[in-house]
């Protein structure tokens, strides 16, 4: 699993939910870190002040007005 980590949130995302409510497209490029290492992450979770995106648990999906989920 990836992770893209936010500097100047000191927010953990976690790159496979990763959406556009999460905010991570408007981290400046030299404030980016991506890792793959699940057990960096959890360090900076626990002994720094970062702490997971809300966002980044599930998929994130939205439907535009008007369409439908599923044909009648």
């Amino acid at each position: 699993m990836m992770y893209f980590i936010a500097h100047d949130k000191k927010r953990i995302h976690r790159q496979i939910y990763a959406g556009d409510r999460c905010g991570f497209t408007s981290t400046p490029i030299g404030q980016r870190e991506f890792t793959d290492c699940p057990a960096y992450a959890e360090r900076l979770i626990t002994k720094e002040p970062y702490h997971r995106c809300p966002y980044c648990v599930s998929a994130q999906t939205t439907l535009a007005e008007g369409s439908r989920a599923y044909a009648d």
